[in-house]
């Protein structure tokens, strides 16, 4: 025979059970509906997909960058939002928009309020300034856009050809780590650690070789600072 303490926690469980149940029920069915459940889900698909809205980030009170998109999908509780169709992002320096991007497609991480564009991507500052490459990761700790892989800058008569690129928005300064190539009218230098002032248009360059006649390569490398 059954004693009434072991009755009462036979019942308890019957009622954590039962509880259980219909909560599941609840979560699983709307307006009739089954929906499947996460682990039913198809492989890869978003938990949340929300059409043509914007993602905006501020700070100290100001727009620091905002990006338009076609649409949002969001997975991980909201620790990562993939946004494809970007219409245009820009970055702001002080309130003021100083870039504006364009890019297949783009992702937002909540943790360090982070964002990296790929497919096919521009950029374009607002002293002239236009990068092409494959990827940009936006570094809000030292605001900079980084461009990991191959880069094309064109800039007042000047087209450089790096294999990563970094865009430090309050200083309006590009640089460049490793080897580089840089064309201008006159012709070619070669060389290493660009630094290339977007105001000013001069640049620094180290390890530098030129192909240029003699003329041209005095007007050239007295440029440089």
């Amino acid at each position: 025979m059954l004693t009434p303490l072991v009755r009462r926690i036979i019942a308890g469980v019957l009622i954590a059970v039962v509880a259980g149940a219909g909560a599941w029920l609840l979560m699983t069915w709307e307006g009739g509906e089954r929906r499947a459940p996460a682990e039913e889900r198809e492989p890869g698909r978003p938990a949340v997909a929300i059409m043509q809205s914007e993602l905006e980030h501020t700070r100290g009170g100001h727009p620091a960058w905002w990006l338009s998109i076609e649409e949002i999908e969001i997975s991980g509780g909201g620790r990562a939002v993939a946004a494809s169709g970007l219409r245009e992002g820009l970055v702001y320096d002080e309130g003021r928009p100083v870039v504006r991007i364009s890019a297949g497609r783009a992702t937002y991480r909540a943790r360090d309020k982070s964002f990296e564009v790929t497919g096919g991507v521009k950029v374009v500052s607002d002293k002239g300034a236009i990068v092409t490459t494959g990827k940009v990761q936006w570094l809000p700790a030292t605001q900079t856009l980084h461009c990991p892989g191959e880069v094309t800058m064109r800039a007042e008569g000047v087209t450089v050809r790096a294999e990563n690129l970094d865009l430090i928005v309050p200083e309006n300064v590009a640089r460049t780590a490793g080897r580089v190539q840089l064309r201008t009218e006159h012709g070619q230098l070669t060389g290493r650690n660009l630094q290339y002032d977007l105001d000013t248009h001069a640049y620094t360059l180290q390890s530098i070789q030129a192909v240029f006649t003699i003329d041209e390569a005095r007007e050239e490398l007295g440029r440089l600072r």
